[in-house]
C-alpha cells in the first residue's frame, strides 16, 4: 500500500478518535490528560481482574491469560483480549489459543466471528449473527509466518496477538465489515512505541473501588457478553475437505468453539460422512469418525479411507454427550436437553478416479560400514516399483507413474568431491534400464569416523524442484538407508535440524519419509553424531530402527505409505520393533 495513503489513514483514525474523546468529556472513562500521542501505556495495577491493560489514543486493551469463572471446572482458564474505544461505546473480546496465540473467536455486540483452521494453510472465517452461521471468507496463511511473528514478539504477548490477527486479516480476499474498524485500530497500535518506564496514569478516572473506570467497564462487558453468553455454549462447524489420496480418501476437519475445555470430558464428537445426506446421524452414517481437539487447538481432523471413486459424499460435524450429565454445557443452537448436536450446514466433496503418481527420492549411505547390507539396500531400491504397484493394486489404486531419483552420501569432511551424488529422475517402468544402470554399480567405501552426512542428503532431497502437485493424486516419498548417526554441530556440518524440519513441513501434504536408520545413542556420539530418534516426532515420518528386521518388513512400509489414508483397515503385517538394538560400526 502507498505510504502516503497509510499516513493519511493513520491521521484520519487518530483525528476521529480524538474528536470522539473531546466530545465525551463528561464520560468518566475519558482521561482528562490523554496519554502522550503515539504511545502505549502499559498498566498492571488498578485494572480489576485483568493481568495487563494497555492505554492508547485509540482506546483501551485489557488482557488476561487466566480469566476464570465461578462454577467452572478446577483449573479451567483461557486467554482473552478485550478492546474498548475511548468513549466506551464500541467493545469486543478476542478468545485466544494459548499455544499458537491465534484468535478462536471474537465476541461483538452484534454477533460472534469464529476462526476455523481446517489445516495449516487455510482459515475459514465464520460469522454468527445469533440466528445462523455463515462463512465469510476462506483465507490462506502460512504457519511459519505466524510463528515468526510470535518469535519476533516473544517479549511482547500483546503485540503478538494483534500482529497475528492483522496478518491473518491481511490475506482476506475482501474487507470483513464486522471487524474492519478494529483491524484499522490494531494496524496503528502495532506500530506504536511504549511510554517511558515510570510514566504515570494520573489522568485516568477511577471509581469508588480505586480501579480505573475503563478496566471496570471492560470487565463488566466481558462478564456479561462473554462469560454470560459463550462460556458453556457449544458451537460447531465443519471445515472443507482438504486432502485426498488417489481419490479414495479424504481428511475432514471439525471445530468445537467453547472456551471451557470440559466438552472433552462430557461428550465425544467427530465427523459423519455418507453418500446419502439423510443418513448423517450418529449410528446411521456409513462413515463415523471421532476427533479430539486439544485445549490450545482450534479444530480437529478425521480421516476417512476406502471411499468409492468418482462419488459425491456429504458430511457434517456432531457432538454427543456421554450421558445425562452435561456439566452445564448446552448447544448454541438446539435444546439444552439434546443428547446429540449437529452442524446445521451440510457440506460435500467428490472423490476422483483412484489414480496415484509417486515421486520418490532414495538416499543411500555408501560408506564402508554399509558393506554388509549395501546389496540388500540395492535390491529394495530396484524392487520398489513392482512392490509399490502391487500394494496400490491391492488398495484399488492405479499407479500412473513412479518418478525415482537416487542420492548417495558419505562423510563430507573426508570423502572428497564424491561425498554427495545425485542421479537424474527416472520414470519407471519406462526408464528401468537407466535406473538399474545407476544403482547396480554402487558399492560401500570410505566414510571416516562413524557419523555420516545424512542430513545433507535429506536437505538435497527436500530441495527437489520437480515434486508432483499437491492435489491429492501425487505422493512424495523420501527413503533413507544408513547404519550410522548423522553429522551435527559445526564445524562438521552447517545443517540445522530445526531448519531442516521447516523445509520438510513446507513440502506438499502428500509427503512421507521412511528412515531405515538406527537410534538409541544420544547426541554427541563420537562428539559429532546426532541421534535419528529426533525424527520420530516429525509429521508423516516412519522410522525403522532395526535395519535387518526393517528390510524384511519393506512390504509393510509400502502398504503403510498408501494404506494409512486409503484403506478402512490398517495393514496386518507385523512391524519391526523400534526398541531393537543396533551396534554402530566404524568405517575405519
Amino acid at each position: 500500500m502507498n505510504s502516503k495513503i497509510i499516513k493519511r489513514s493513520i491521521m484520519f483514525l487518530l483525528g476521529a478518535f480524538m474528536i470522539t474523546a473531546c466530545s465525551n468529556q463528561d464520560n468518566p472513562a475519558t482521561p482528562t490528560e490523554p496519554v502522550k500521542p503515539s504511545t502505549i501505556m502499559e498498566l498492571a495495577e488498578k485494572i480489576a481482574s485483568w493481568n495487563k491493560a494497555y492505554v492508547t489514543d485509540l482506546g483501551y486493551f485489557c488482557y488476561s491469560d487466566e480469566m476464570a469463572v465461578e462454577g467452572a471446572e478446577p483449573g479451567e482458564k483461557f486467554s482473552n483480549l478485550t478492546f474498548m474505544d475511548k468513549a466506551g461505546n464500541n467493545k469486543l473480546s478476542i478468545i485466544i489459543s494459548k499455544d499458537r496465540k491465534l484468535p478462536s473467536q471474537i465476541i461483538m455486540e452484534k454477533g460472534i466471528l469464529y476462526f476455523s483452521f481446517p489445516n495449516d494453510s487455510i482459515l475459514e472465517l465464520v460469522y454468527d449473527d445469533n440466528e445462523k452461521m455463515i462463512m465469510l471468507d476462506s483465507i490462506p496463511f502460512k504457519v511459519d509466518a505466524l510463528q515468526a511473528i510470535i518469535a519476533a514478539n516473544s517479549y511482547d504477548g500483546f503485540k503478538s496477538i494483534l500482529s497475528n490477527f492483522t496478518a491473518l486479516m491481511n490475506n482476506a480476499s475482501k474487507p470483513i465489515p464486522q471487524i474492519q474498524s478494529f483491524k484499522s485500530v490494531a494496524d496503528v497500535v502495532i506500530g506504536l512505541g511504549y511510554a517511558p518506564e515510570g510514566t504515570t496514569a494520573s489522568g485516568l478516572a477511577t471509581g469508588a473501588t480505586g480501579q480505573y473506570d475503563f478496566a471496570t467497564m471492560a470487565e463488566n462487558w466481558y462478564k456479561t457478553n462473554v462469560l454470560g453468553s459463550i462460556y458453556y455454549k457449544l458451537a460447531m462447524w465443519t471445515g472443507k475437505a482438504t486432502f485426498k489420496v488417489g481419490g479414495s480418501s479424504c481428511t475432514l476437519s471439525g471445530t468445537i468453539w467453547c472456551p471451557v475445555n470440559t466438552f472433552n470430558k462430557y461428550g465425544t464428537y467427530g465427523i459423519l460422512c455418507d453418500e446419502n445426506k439423510d443418513n448423517l446421524l450418529v449410528g446411521k452414517a456409513e462413515y463415523e469418525g471421532t476427533g479430539y481437539q486439544a485445549e490450545d487447538a482450534v479444530s480437529y481432523d478425521v480421516d476417512f479411507r476406502g471411499l468409492k471413486p468418482n462419488t459425491t459424499y456429504y458430511y457434517r460435524a456432531y457432538y454427543k454427550f456421554n450421558d445425562a450429565d452435561h456439566g452445564g454445557l448446552i448447544f448454541k443452537y438446539g435444546s439444552p436437553t439434546d443428547q446429540v448436536g449437529y452442524d446445521a450446514v451440510i457440506k460435500s466433496f467428490t472423490t476422483g478416479s483412484n489414480m496415484l503418481t509417486v515421486d520418490v527420492v532414495m538416499c543411500i549411505d555408501v560408506t564402508g560400514s554399509m558393506s554388509g547390507i549395501i546389496n540388500t539396500v540395492k535390491r529394495n531400491a530396484l524392487a520398489f516399483y513392482d512392490l509399490f504397484k502391487e500394494s496400490c493394486e491391492e488398495e484399488g489404486i492405479t499407479l500412473t507413474g513412479l518418478n525415482t531419483q537416487v542420492i548417495t552420501f558419505g562423510d563430507k569432511n573426508v570423502d572428497g568431491e564424491g561425498w554427495l551424488t545425485s542421479s537424474p529422475t527416472y520414470l519407471l517402468p519406462e526408464q528401468k534400464t537407466e535406473f538399474e544402470g545407476f544403482v547396480n554399480p554402487l558399492y560401500a567405501d570410505g566414510g571416516g569416523d562413524t557419523p555420516e552426512s545424512g542430513l545433507e542428503a535429506l536437505d538435497l532431497a527436500f530441495k527437489k524442484t520437480d515434486w508432483g502437485a499437491d492435489d491429492g493424486y501425487h505422493r512424495q516419498v523420501i527413503i533413507l538407508w544408513t547404519d550410522a548417526p548423522y553429522l551435527y554441530i559445526e564445524p562438521y556440518t552447517d545443517i540445522n535440524l530445526g531448519d531442516l524440519q521447516k523445509q520438510w513441513n513446507g513440502l506438499p501434504s502428500g509427503r512421507r519419509m521412511i528412515l531405515f536408520a538406527p537410534s538409541g545413542y544420544g547426541d554427541g556420539y563420537e562428539g559429532n553424531g546426532g541421534d535419528w530418534v529426533h525424527f520420530d516426532s516429525w509429521k508423516n515420518v516412519m522410522h525403522e530402527t532395526d535395519l535387518y528386521s526393517g528390510f524384511s518388513n519393506f512390504s509393510y512400509i509400502l502398504k503403510s505409505i498408501i494404506g494409512e489414508l486409503t484403506s478402512k483397515e490398517k495393514p496386518s503385517e507385523s512391524k519391526a520393533s523400534k526398541k531393537a538394538s543396533f551396534i554402530f560400526r566404524s568405517n575405519e
